[in-house]
């Protein structure tokens, strides 16, 4: 390397950390993918670019620099957490934690760094060490919300609702998003009413699930439900209906059972992500992405037959729902969804489990106030829960 061209790298490093220092991180990057112009390969250069990146919050792209920079510097603290910071936000926990550990053991040790480091243990399954370092960290800032309401949900998971409920609370008086809190507060108390789940966290939820979706549902839990509710459709039913609505159809697991007797498909999901692998199928007419009171209220066409499979569980109550559909369908249509069975007078209740189950007289009820004829329900195993049989009722009703 020339003279002058260390010089233009060093000028340009220096650059990179003065836009840096000043709030002005885009301009840093730029510098610093002009030193490496001139200096490729540069740990300094390539861990000032990484930190920025994550700075930026463009994680992925921060990734490269940061992991070379690593290799030839395994001493740099904050190259470290940057990439435990990046690969948590980004998902990749199997990564996230040896980096989290060990800008830990370098001495970075601020608070967000210990809650990302609880974060990962959690969600690697390693749930007694993340409950002990919530509980470490808490005990030295007891007024972090997110680690209270992430403790609790530990607490939830393994069915230690007590506890869970405290966590809940100790969120709430220290800022937690009470719309999502007091939703799970409810769930572990049964005290409060919580019509519906916060859209937020039913989008979230599917949006993160979409690529491990049908393996994880269908091959490790063994889910059925879309299959069997098909297949269950009275032998009254037609042979092909003109209109068919697939409700929350997820990744589409119906389309196929269906697209042969339906001259026209429409598929509706919150989830984004999840209707973009709907999507890949081939097999819909039409795919919508939208919260299925708002789709239901807006339908200009009716449907002939409409398909909620696993789905009213995460709506809660149903009212609306019932209303709207009959709006929809036309006389003679065919309505036929699962939801998890409750005990007698318990309408739509919120589970620790954060679904909602139905009691039958409760649906049995809709469907007299809103214009449906009861055709057939029976009961069957819908999927695997703690690796037992997890039973639904699957309903059957007819527009009148």
């Amino acid at each position: 390397m020339q003279p002058d061209t260390i010089e233009q790298a060093r000028q340009a490093f220096l650059a990179g950390v003065s836009r840096f220092e000043q709030g002005d991180a885009q301009g840093a990057e730029a510098a610093f993918v002009e030193a490496l112009r001139f200096a490729p390969g540069r740990p300094s250069v390539l861990l000032n670019l990484g930190v920025t990146r994550v700075h930026l919050q463009r994680y992925a792209e921060s990734l490269a620099p940061l992991r070379e920079a690593l290799a030839a510097d395994a001493q740099a603290a904050d190259g470290w957490a940057a990439l435990g910071v990046a690969c948590s936000a980004l998902g990749q926990w199997a990564e996230a934690l040896p980096a989290l550990e060990r800008a830990l053991a370098l001495g970075v040790a601020h608070d967000d760094l210990r809650l990302r480091h609880s974060r990962a243990l959690a969600r690697l399954g390693r749930v007694a060490e993340a409950t002990g370092a919530y509980r470490d960290l808490l005990a030295t800032v007891p007024t972090l919300a997110d680690a209270w309401v992430e403790l609790g949900e530990l607490h939830r998971e393994s069915g230690a609702y007590v506890q869970a409920a405290e966590c809940y609370r100790q969120g709430l008086a220290h800022g937690a998003d009470p719309t999502l809190t007091t939703y799970l507060l409810a769930a572990v108390t049964r005290e409060g009413q919580v019509p519906r789940p916060p859209r937020a966290y039913v989008q979230t939820l599917f949006d993160q699930y979409a690529d491990d979706f049908e393996s994880h549902l269908v091959d490790t839990l063994g889910y059925q439900g879309h299959r069997v509710l098909v297949q269950g459709l009275p032998d009254t039913s037609p042979a092909r209906w003109a209109r068919v609505l697939d409700l929350g159809c997820g990744t589409g697991l119906c389309a196929p059972l269906v697209r042969q007797r339906a001259a026209h498909l429409t598929g509706v999901d919150l989830s984004a992500e999840m209707v973009a692998k709907a999507r890949q199928r081939g097999l819909y007419d039409e795919l919508i992405v939208g919260d299925l009171h708002e789709v239901l209220a807006d339908a200009p066409q009716r449907f002939d037959l409409v398909l909620a499979a696993d789905v009213f569980i995460y709506v809660g109550e149903l009212e609306s729902v019932f209303e709207r559909l009959a709006a929809c369908m036309a006389p003679g249509g065919w309505l036929a969804f699962t939801v998890e069975r409750g005990t007698p007078g318990s309408g739509a209740e919120l589970q620790p489990s954060l679904r909602y189950t139905h009691a039958p007289d409760y649906i049995e009820a809709l469907a007299q106030r809103h214009g449906f004829r009861v055709g057939s329900r029976f009961t069957e195993p819908i999927r695997q829960d703690q690796q037992r049989p997890l039973h639904a009722d699957y309903h059957y009703l007819q527009r009148r």
